[in-house]
């Protein structure tokens, strides 16, 4: 287990420094049992696979003090999808609960960097801003919103670079070949990961964001927002094609 990761019984939860910040897994407790309630991970540390440590760290350390698990935390059932080999510390009939889910990876350009989403989006469709024009020097970037927790990186952490032009993104990219990989929202708690670089994912877009910045038109049929969706921070206020 890493040494920044410890079993607080007295907060009743696994915590692990990193940075100055503490990720933590809230639990309940018997003897012979332990339910793992909640998983909080700080925005500073999105992007980074701290999650995934964590969660690595947690069920090994349920596993070396001899319980039986329940999961009431989505995070960690997630996880536990990804990584069946803990299935055998579940409790009696908790195991369907965990089966394996969908996963797709995508790298940098020159492959150093590589990253995994898992499940599904929560959002996908096109964005028009003219941060993300000139991010991607296109005119329309093709983004997947994902839980931060589901997005972890497999491969080169150490390559990833990362541009905030605002609080409200944090734009990651290879300090190799400058590909640019996916966008952390920290306020949102989601992750754009570029669609057009998840290999196996068909992209199923479901509206056009911040459309009142477009470069080109796009007759489509799908909702055009002026900005962004009321649910995602925005007015909702819509535009025709």
């Amino acid at each position: 287990m890493p040494e920044a990761f410890r079993d607080n019984e007295e907060r009743e939860r696994f915590e692990l420094d990193v940075d100055g910040h503490v990720a933590f897994v809230t639990y309940r407790k018997t003897p012979e049992f332990i339910t793992l309630v909640h998983t909080e991970v700080p925005p500073e540390l999105g992007g980074r696979g701290i999650g995934s440590k964590l969660g690595r760290a947690t069920l090994d350390a349920v596993r070396a003090q001899g319980r039986k698990l329940s999961v009431e935390c989505d995070f960690i059932r997630n996880y536990m999808k990804k990584n069946i080999a803990y299935n055998d510390l579940l409790v009696e009939g908790d195991d369907a609960q965990v089966e394996p889910e969908t996963s797709y990876k995508a790298g940098c350009f020159c492959g150093a960097v590589e990253v995994e989403a898992s499940g599904k989006p929560l959002f996908a469709g096109y964005c028009h801003c003219a941060d993300c024009q000139a991010w991607s020097a296109a005119p329309i970037n093709a983004f997947s919103l994902w839980k931060a927790d589901s997005v972890r990186v497999t491969r080169g952490e150490s390559e990833i670079g990362t541009f905030s032009k605002t609080e409200h993104s944090d734009r990651k990219f290879c300090k190799r070949c400058g590909g640019h990989v996916m966008t952390a929202h920290p306020r949102m708690r989601l992750i754009d990961v570029y669609a057009n670089l998840l290999k196996g994912y068909t992209h199923e877009p479901t509206l056009h964001a911040n459309y009142g910045s477009k470069m080109v038109s796009v007759r489509d049929g799908l909702p055009k927002y002026r900005d962004l969706p009321a649910e995602l921070g925005g007015s909702g206020e819509m535009l025709p094609d």
